[in-house]
């Protein structure tokens, strides 16, 4: 494309008989956060490896502001890319100071500009008062920073992140994560972060790529991503959902619980029969004796309750409730669509 800083073409790497990456494709824009969101073994992580030069493709190529670094007669080494990339547990050297962690990458320029970079990084990334500790005496989040300052100290053209949030307690990745969003967009860095959490990838990027089997399935904005996944992958990472057999009629689904209003319904022919994706805030739940669905458990996680519905069919669906409920297991509920709830509709594979 032509507006992009970095730009992928058919992708394609192996390990022995694994094919680890396919006919991959992508591209990232200047000052773009690109998350990869994917499950563990999905090649999320080879691939970042790839664009940083530490892995060499069968074939594809590589355009890094509209040079080429990968290609069938091109491979630039790693220290000729000029892409920074922050590792899992940070690599920080645990011998060296914050400041000469920092340092490390730069050390071959002169003296005021060595002092200009760790000046402006360590204003960019909040570290003043930390310069002379030693790594093991700064918290995760902290290491995490000192590890990004050392990578924008280089001026990278773009930076890609492996598992950025995976190493910090559940009660820091939020103000970490915030943080870490101020400093790429104040830097106006192009990065691509690679997680399985859903809620990184969504709170923190301008687009994310849904990456299944080596494959990118979609991409896009997180709230098109959610809305409109274009395929069963794509709806299960994009947020929890279960999924419901049915027949397409008269631009409704047919169900087990009931007619179902369809997205797209142009997409679909009367008589198709298609999986319906059911988010757990889809819909209602109503006690009543002559309810055809059955609740088979209750699961209180304190700011919400789930509720574990069996329908005629013995499909299991999940629906979310308020905290201070009646509703218990065993109770009859009648299953009705939250008002003006659309819902996304995948064909059956063909067996």
């Amino acid at each position: 494309m032509a507006d992009s800083l970095l730009e992928c073409s058919n992708l394609n790497i192996k390990f022995g008989q694994n094919h680890v990456i396919k006919n991959l494709n992508m591209h990232l824009s200047t000052g773009e956060i690109l998350s990869i969101l994917g499950p563990s073994g999905c090649g999320k992580t080879t691939l970042l490896r790839i664009i940083a030069g530490l892995e060499i493709p069968l074939k594809g190529n590589i355009f890094l502001k509209n040079h080429e670094i990968f290609g069938p007669n091109i491979n630039l080494q790693p220290s000729d890319r000029n892409i920074g990339m922050i590792f899992q547990d940070y690599a920080l050297f645990p011998h060296l100071t914050v400041e000469k962690n920092i340092l490390f990458g730069i050390s071959n320029l002169e003296q005021k500009m060595q002092d200009d970079n760790v000046e402006r990084v360590q204003q960019l990334t909040r570290l003043q008062g930390l310069m002379s500790r030693y790594p093991h005496e700064l918290s995760g989040g902290q290491q995490q920073k000192v590890a990004i300052a050392r990578t924008l100290a280089t001026n990278p053209t773009v930076l890609l992140m492996d598992e950025p949030f995976s190493n910090l307690d559940a009660s820091l990745r939020l103000s970490v994560r915030m943080e870490i969003e101020q400093i790429l967009k104040s830097s106006n860095t192009a990065t691509i972060f690679v997680t399985h959490d859903r809620e990184e990838a969504f709170s923190i990027s301008d687009r994310v790529a849904i990456m299944v089997d080596g494959a990118i399935q979609q991409v896009g904005p997180p709230d098109q991503i959610y809305f409109w996944p274009n395929s069963k992958e794509s709806a299960v990472m994009s947020g929890s959902c279960d999924f419901i057999k049915g027949s397409v009629s008269g631009g409704s689904v047919n169900t087990s619980i009931g007619p179902l209003p369809m997205r797209m319904p142009e997409s679909f022919s009367d008589g198709d029969q298609v999986e319906v994706a059911i988010r757990q805030t889809d819909l209602s739940m109503e006690p009543t004796p002559a309810g055809k669905n059955i609740v088979v458990r209750k699961d209180f996680r304190g700011d919400e309750t789930i509720f574990w519905v069996k329908t005629p069919r013995e499909e299991i669906i999940r629906c979310k409730h308020k905290i201070h409920t009646t509703l218990f297991s065993g109770l009859k509920v009648q299953l009705s669509p939250v008002q003006y709830t659309k819902f996304n509709v995948f064909n059956v594979p063909s067996s």
